[in-house]
């Protein structure tokens, strides 16, 4: 027995909004659900229909509540940070969809945060400095080191890359920063800042290599030092006088001095002997400074450089070898999901959603939502969080 199709009104402006909004194009949209272009752009113009069937269909691929379908108007939402993605011999690129979910994510957590901060009756008080423009990167980054209260001796003892990444991360959530990583391809993005005076976000692409992920944690925190928020793809800005590109190099040189502080690296034996040289940096030098301080070889040039070490010459000459080099992710086993919970969403965030549940704020549902996570990894998650 065939079932008569209920066909529903939906504001046009609302099926244009619910397909751009999650980076949808008009032959995606055909693709996924089998129908032609022109029925696509009757629902957005108002000369056709959706069926039930079909804004359900719409809802899983657009990832939205089958009730945004139903609002009378297209809701305000926070336009994108700035984009201050500077791709070499490319024009910038649209968001992809994974993106932009991502930044959506992020803003969701960044809310969530604030409204149980909150409600568990504490004041959201990101203890933050702030920068100008003005100021001299080595300044800011020795200041801002010192609030962060890592020593360079405690960086030397960092047992991995790892631990150094959850280190650096942990003196962050310390000034009350969410710091949460996300699936974004570092081709595109390796990281945004998002401003709130309550909470503060750092993002990072998970998919990036680790030393690379510490040099985008210190980037976007320059960003929110200078009270602008952006997405960022941590790549060497050129070097015209463009105000954004001013920006990005501002933020490059500040999170390079706060990993790797000038007064360290001088003093580094392996830096004594590349002094001695002008011909190519041996690769085997740059390589044990680079380990010394759990930072990537990209950031040692660029400090030798700027520290009058090597000259441009050498620098750039390195650089293209490097950039050569095509880092390839190593495979492993995957993450427990209480493990994957922490390494996304943060200590800080995952502290106050499990407090929250523990005070009867939340419910188990609400938790689960929250976090991304199953009920039934819900003990796991709590032991880890506090081994």
């Amino acid at each position: 027995m065939s079932h008569k199709a209920i066909y529903v009104n939906v504001n046009p402006s609302v099926m244009e909004w619910a397909r751009t909004s999650s980076g949808r194009d008009l032959e995606s949209v055909k693709k996924r659900l089998g129908i032609s272009v022109d029925t696509i752009k009757g629902w957005e113009l108002g000369t056709k229909k959706p069926t039930l069937i079909t804004l359900k269909q719409l809802a899983t691929f657009y990832k939205r509540p089958l009730a945004a379908f139903l609002l009378p108007e297209p809701p305000k939402e926070p336009s994108l940070p700035t984009d201050f993605r500077y791709l070499p011999d490319e024009k910038r690129r649209p968001l992809s969809t994974k993106a932009l979910l991502a930044v959506r994510r992020a803003r969701r957590l960044q809310s969530l945060a604030t409204e149980l901060t909150e409600n568990l009756g504490y004041t959201p008080t990101a203890r933050i400095g702030e920068a100008s423009l003005s100021e001299d990167p080595e300044i800011v980054a020795a200041r801002e080191r010192d609030r962060l209260n890592i020593s360079i001796e405690e960086q030397f003892n960092f047992r991995s890359n790892y631990n150094a990444f959850s280190r650096w991360r942990e003196a962050l959530e310390n000034l009350d920063i969410l710091v949460l990583q996300v699936r974004i391809d570092p081709e595109e993005a390796r990281g945004f800042s998002l401003l709130n005076n309550l909470r503060p976000t750092i993002i990072v692409s998970i998919s990036d290599y680790i030393r690379a992920r510490m040099f985008t944690l210190f980037h976007e925190y320059a960003h929110l030092l200078l009270n602008t928020s952006g997405i960022c793809f941590p790549h060497e800005a050129p070097e015209e006088q463009d105000n954004n590109h001013y920006i990005e190099r501002f933020c490059d040189h500040f999170a390079g001095a706060l990993l790797v502080p000038k007064s360290s690296l001088l003093s580094n034996v392996d830096v004594k002997q590349i002094i001695k040289t002008t011909d190519k940096v041996d690769d085997y030098l740059l390589y044990e400074i680079a380990n010394r301080f759990k930072v990537s070889k990209a950031v040692i040039l660029r400090r030798l450089l700027l520290s009058d070490v090597i000259t441009r010459r050498q620098y750039m000459s390195e650089l293209v070898d490097l950039q050569a080099r095509k880092w390839v992710k190593p495979k492993g086993f995957g993450l427990s999901p209480a493990k994957r919970c922490i390494t996304e969403s943060g200590r800080l965030f995952t502290s106050l959603a499990l407090e929250a549940r523990e005070r009867e704020f939340l419910t188990y549902s609400d938790l689960s939502d929250y976090l991304a996570i199953k009920v039934k990894h819900l003990n796991q998650l709590e032991t880890l969080l506090h081994s």
